[in-house]
């Protein structure tokens, strides 16, 4: 009809699915942050509650990212990532389960005296953090996958199946040698049982490694989606550039042990450096599109689409340096 505009198919990865996938993992950075210090305020039953609610936050936060990651296997037809959230939803929902129970034994809901009270919660807990690790693996590959297609220059991190690694053993080591039978508080007071001292350090460092692997994970998950589709052809043809002036300087250099040629370094020069042409833009030149088309401005760093007036990146800090040209 006469008026009307017509829409152009929206190539890549959808906003509304970036934003799904972003947003639920920087809300999962968050909250283990908060949980990481939230004991540093004091004790007391309202530090508790505030505990319980990020740990459910977390495990919702988790399901929300499995969301994200099915509308984007929808767009994609990409069966990895089917398959990756279908594990990280199955295993979110059953951490979710026994993050409940765990939080029944701590307000008195479900009382026992059995010392393996707690073997249903820690064999969810197992089992969740099993299905994380497998799943997250197979998102790495995918992530892999995107960088060889051209779609993004950051490849998948071993974080996330790293850090709930260190949670599935800190998990079995808690099921087999619950931690309350050798350490607990009298008047005020930590006791270790004599013995398990190497044991209580064992689980510490379990438990603070996944936290720290975990953050990182989820943080490099949400900077490769940011800028999943958005990086510029040209700015893959500068690094496979930069690339190859490396591979030919190393075979100019020659040796095994650096530039200097031979076996043992010998007397060569090192290789001329190749000179820049003039008419060759800077790096920031490129990530700024075609004028005649709507402007729009990249981060000279990490390629993530800039706002008009951002000053800085949101995903890296870089400074902005076109506000400086303009």
């Amino acid at each position: 009809m006469m008026g009307e505009v017509e829409l152009q198919p929206e190539t890549g990865i959808k906003n509304t699915t970036r934003k799904h996938i972003t947003n639920s993992s920087l809300i999962y950075v968050l909250t283990m942050m908060i949980s990481m210090f939230i004991y540093l305020l004091g004790s007391g039953p309202a530090i508790v509650y505030v505990d319980i609610s990020l740990n459910l936050l977390q495990s919702l936060a988790l399901i929300w990212l499995a969301y994200g990651l099915f509308l984007f296997h929808k767009e994609e037809e990409n069966k990895i990532i089917f398959f990756t959230s279908l594990i990280v939803a199955s295993a979110a929902i059953v951490l979710l389960v026994s993050k409940i129970l765990d939080i029944f034994y701590l307000v008195g809901v479900l009382v026992s005296s059995d010392p393996f009270r707690r073997l249903p919660v820690d064999i969810t807990f197992i089992v969740s953090a099993a299905a994380f690790i497998f799943g997250f693996y197979l998102l790495k590959k995918a992530v892999d996958g995107y960088v060889i297609q051209r779609r993004n220059i950051y490849r998948g991190q071993l974080s996330l199946p790293i850090g709930f690694a260190l949670l599935f053993f800190n998990f079995t080591v808690e099921a087999i040698i619950p931690q309350e039978t050798y350490a607990y508080y009298v008047a005020e007071e930590l006791v270790i049982v004599e013995g398990y001292q190497t044991l209580l350090w064992v689980q510490y460092f379990f438990s603070m490694g996944s936290l720290v692997m975990v953050v990182l994970g989820f943080w490099y998950l949400r900077r490769s989606f940011s800028t999943l589709d958005k990086i510029p052809e040209e700015l893959f043809q500068r690094i496979e550039e930069a690339k190859a002036q490396r591979a030919e300087a190393r075979q100019q250099g020659g040796g095994m042990l650096g530039r200097r040629g031979g076996l043992f370094g010998g007397l060569a020069p090192p290789p001329p450096v190749k000179p820049v042409s003039k008419t060759q833009e800077p790096i920031e030149e490129i990530l700024i599109e075609d004028p005649a088309l709507p402007k729009k401005m990249f981060c000279v760093k990490c390629g993530l689409e800039l706002d008009d007036d951002a000053a800085f990146c949101g995903d890296c800090g870089e400074t902005n340096p076109y506000l400086k040209k303009g």
